[in-house]
């Protein structure tokens, strides 16, 4: 029985490789018409709790198609960006950048055997993320993330300079005058000396935020994510920024809060309320934020005035475009106070060896310096501009405003226009390479001639239109020029501006 079985299945392989009974054609090749009947998908929304449902704008789109397919859409340059590769089934995500139109097209392309391809498309709408607001540009960037560190500058000048978290009298007066001079602090710590304060911790535990490099990333999407000085994560919340219009709100009868944020608990860095046993508060009087600058306060509801509060303060390097031009407009003056302690002390306009050493040492230390000239004293380098006359640019209280839209302009010391023009900003948060050394942060390009004294120096009148950035945050900025392929050491000019 067994032996007329195998006789039969060896019967029927034989037959079954005839080619005159089992003739394969190759498939013809598909139409346009055929992938749009053949391709389908649903539109869909993802609800609060991650499950989707259907939706004439949402981001989402489940597909299926009898043809494996590849789906992209184009970028602003005509580039293909993959949406989904090599499937024939699955999920995609249409979600185009802040301010995007939400009318959107995606294409879905089959390949044949032969190498022939047929592309459709697929025109729908989509939910476009709105631009963001003023204060969540300032908190995260027009990018979208921005770091946040410990502001060890704090109260310059002030017996708790460099303090970063403390105590103060509630509501000593208005918020300009703590910000601007620590009025109402008690009592303020630096950063590394927070592991002798963790009795107000809610564990007692050191976690790596008691660094002065220590750091926080907000996100656009709500979060803040903060940092050991190695990039380890210690731990991770949600914010929100509410009643905030850039006016101060009146608390205890003075001019106090610019809004809240609000967190999850332990969220920020050092989290704790001083002498709260451990407490950990979610909201914060904001009583600065500005690009590079932010400074918190929590008392609790219902505090009088001059009794206990908590402060925290946090600077940002890393917005150059913020700390520019604060999301809206900026002015920027002479900086009279460059170089402390260098015998070319508030000199804001001279030459340098170009790359002396990296940049810090420059912006720091003034290395590479061969001579400086303050403000007033332009008016006797009058042979190095294009005209040989005095503007008014030349007084230590000339100023330039920047704005959002790409425009700078120069006035005098009275507010008369000298001159204005376009400019454009490409800015690194980490130095960038230059003979070798880690020298700029970037760039900024204008039109020729359009910043304070604009000129090269030893340069027959030549106005400048590009610059290296040598340091940009919320009160300083250094600028250098050096014609193209200038070598280490080479005469190059420099600028120094403060924040108005």
């Amino acid at each position: 029985m067994k032996k007329i079985l195998l006789g039969i299945c060896a019967l029927g392989l034989f037959a079954s490789c005839d080619p005159s009974k089992d003739s394969v054609s190759a498939p013809a090749p598909i139409a346009e018409s055929q992938l749009s009947s053949d391709f389908k998908y649903t539109q869909l929304a993802m609800n609060d709790d991650g499950t989707y449902s259907e939706s004439t704008t949402g981001n989402f789109f489940k597909f299926s198609s009898a043809r494996v397919v590849t789906i992209y859409r184009l970028n602003a340059s005509g580039g293909e960006v993959i949406l989904s590769k090599g499937s024939s089934a699955g999920m995609f995500i249409l979600k185009p950048s802040r301010g995007s139109d939400p009318n959107q097209t995606f294409y879905v392309r089959a390949r044949e055997f032969d190498g022939s391809e047929v592309t459709i498309s697929r025109d729908v709408t989509v939910e476009v993320p709105g631009d963001l607001t003023l204060e969540m540009k300032i908190a995260c960037s027009d990018s979208g993330s921005k770091i946040w560190k410990w502001d060890t500058e704090s109260f310059p000048g002030q017996w708790f300079a460099g303090a970063v978290w403390g105590n103060l009298g509630y509501t000593p007066g208005d918020a300009e005058t703590f910000i601007n001079d620590g009025n109402g602090v008690w009592w303020g710590c630096p950063p590394e000396d927070l592991t002798g304060q963790l009795q107000h911790s809610n564990t007692g535990v050191a976690t790596g935020e008691e660094d002065s490099r220590a750091y926080m990333v907000f996100s656009e999407e709500g979060t803040i994510t903060t940092y050991d000085a190695g990039g380890n994560q210690i731990r991770k919340g949600a914010f929100e920024i509410k009643d905030y219009d850039g006016t101060r709100k009146s608390v205890n009868d003075v001019a106090w809060s610019l809004g809240t944020m609000h967190t999850d608990a332990a969220t920020i860095l050092f989290p704790f309320k001083i002498n709260g046993g451990g407490a950990t508060p979610t909201d914060f009087e904001i009583l600065e934020l500005t690009a590079g600058k932010m400074k918190l306060v929590y008392a609790d509801a219902g505090t009088g005035g001059w009794s206990e509060a908590t402060w925290w303060a946090f600077k940002s390097e890393s917005d150059g475009a913020g700390c520019l031009n604060n999301y809206d407009k900026k002015d920027w003056t002479w900086d009279t106070e460059s170089f402390p302690g260098q015998w070319f002390e508030g000199a804001v306009w001279g030459n340098l060896g170009y790359t002396p050493g990296d940049g810090t040492t420059f912006v720091n230390d003034g290395n590479g310096v061969w001579w400086g000239c303050p403000p007033a004293d332009l008016t006797g380098q009058l042979q190095h501009s294009d005209t040989g006359a005095a503007t008014g640019e030349e007084d230590p209280n000339a100023y330039m405003t920047f704005d959002s839209d790409g425009q700078v302009t120069t006035y005098d010391a009275s507010g008369n226009k000298i001159r204005g023009g376009a400019y454009e900003l490409k800015f690194s948060a980490d130095r960038l390479p230059m003979n070798d050394v880690a020298w700029n942060l970037g760039t900024m390009e204008t039109d020729p001639g359009v910043i304070l004294f604009p000129f090269q120096i030893n340069g027959g009148g030549t106005k400048v239109g590009h610059f290296e950035v040598m340091q940009l945050t919320a009160d300083k900025m250094k600028l250098v020029y050096a014609p193209d392929g200038t070598g280490g050491w080479s005469e190059a000019t420099w600028w120094a501006f403060k924040a108005k």
